[in-house]
């Protein structure tokens, strides 16, 4: 079980790398795209898949290593019979939901970018906006079905707290709309949005994760 702790740590540690900001957006609109002649938003493109495909990755570890503590936690106190459906639904849940996500192909997103004149970069925006929703999503139904069981098992007092931001959940049509309306002014809010949403979330996502490492340490 000590080797399940220590995976958890690990996913925990690397969000230092991984979570970090991008360059701030109005210095990325205002000077390094101009001066660049439109190559630092190519930079970019990529910067961005790089940060979600690692968040993802990320986050897949930490989801496996709880899953492992949990099953093997559970056996040790002679409680997995009793907590078996429990587990195993949300063993099911994550598996289905980590086989689903899905890491974004920058180099192709860009391709076709370039071959349909842009027109598919508001595909890929929003694919990153989904990712980003989909995981709060994810994360909200996660935790519920954790805290059970680890209330069960004498882990936590209290449920794991995770408020996730609607906000985040745009209707892409209507963004679409006021893109083409506005002849690509709302283009740039949508961007701005899309740049700063990781910036916004993380405090939630570590918060929820420093809760379970601190449960396990403390076990």
């Amino acid at each position: 079980m000590i080797q399940s702790v220590l995976r958890i740590e690990r996913a925990v540690k690397e969000r230092r790398d991984v979570d970090v900001p991008l360059v701030n957006w109005w210095l990325y609109i205002l000077l390094l795209n101009p001066i660049t002649f439109g190559i630092y938003s190519i930079y970019l493109f990529f910067k961005r898949a790089g940060r979600i495909n690692k968040f993802i990755r990320r986050k897949r570890d930490y989801y496996l290593a709880i899953l492992e503590y949990t099953e093997k936690y559970s056996q040790e106190k002679n409680k997995y019979n009793n907590l078996r459906n429990e587990i195993n639904d949300l063993k099911d849940y994550t598996n289905n939901y980590i086989a689903k996500v899905k890491e974004l192909k920058a180099g192709l997103s860009l391709i076709l970018s370039i071959i349909t004149l842009g027109i598919y970069r508001f595909i890929y925006l929003y694919k990153i906006n989904k990712i980003w929703n989909d995981i709060q999503n994810f994360e909200t139904e996660f935790y519920d079905k954790l805290s059970q069981i680890w209330i069960k098992l004498g882990i936590l007092k209290y449920p794991v707290s995770f408020n996730r931001d609607p906000s985040k959940n745009r209707g892409y049509i209507m963004y679409l709309i006021l893109s083409i309306v506005t002849c690509g002014i709302f283009a740039l809010i949508w961007d701005y949005k899309i740049h700063t949403d990781p910036d916004n979330l993380y405090k939630e996502f570590h918060s929820a994760e420093d809760t379970i490492l601190n449960a396990v340490r403390n076990d």
